[in-house]
């Protein structure tokens, strides 16, 4: 009778040893603990001067049935490829990390505040305060009332937006988190169609 082994391959893996394990890029069920252990440590394969690579899940199998044998059967309930990334395992210096930190938050507090600039103009925003204030006070100007609101209005609708609250012990994914999250799964799945195209992942057979 065949075991059964069950494997959740990731999408996307970084680590800092060259020689990868079935472990390091899937998690790996099976009912027979020893028979779990060896697939756990079936060697994938070796960076060779590449510091990223694709691997499928055929070739995962095949790397498997060639090291425990056929009286298995393997059930994959992951992705269908994955890409790995070789890192030397070093940090940044923290200086050059709040450096990043910084040039990001001014780029992106410039860019979005010359955003609403732009749209204020297309819109034509201030005509329509200048209405509002016919409209209300009779008179083309209120001191600056609509636009400390709505100056206001603006701001704290980007800090809730982007870092809302939250209740104590539950964290919910912002909404940067989740548009970082999509555009690296864009970057993977581009990555594996290009490696496809070049001939350049590890598929079965190679």
């Amino acid at each position: 009778m065949k075991q059964d082994i069950y494997i959740k391959l990731d999408n996307h893996v970084r680590t800092g040893h060259k020689e990868i394990c079935l472990k390091d890029v899937a998690s790996v069920y099976c009912g027979d603990g020893n028979l779990k252990t060896r697939a756990e440590q079936v060697v994938i394969f070796s960076f060779d001067g590449e510091e990223k690579e694709v691997i499928s899940i055929l070739y995962i199998y095949e790397k498997l049935y060639e090291a425990v044998g056929e009286d298995i059967q393997i059930h994959s309930i992951g992705e269908s490829d994955c890409v790995i990334d070789l890192t030397d395992g070093k940090r940044p210096p923290k200086l050059w990390s709040k450096i990043q930190v910084v040039f990001v938050s001014l780029v992106t507090f410039f860019g979005a505040a010359f955003s609403i600039m732009t749209y204020n103009e297309d819109a034509g925003v201030p005509d329509v305060f200048k209405t509002l204030y016919e409209m209300i006070l009779g008179e083309p100007s209120g001191n600056g009332v609509l636009e400390v609101t709505y100056s206001v209005g603006i701001a704290l609708g980007v800090i809730i937006f982007f870092h809302h609250f939250e209740k104590k012990g539950r964290r919910d994914p912002t909404a940067m988190e989740i548009q970082m999250d999509k555009y690296e799964k864009d970057v993977v799945e581009a990555y594996v169609k290009s490696s496809d195209r070049r001939g350049k992942s590890l598929d079965v057979g190679e």
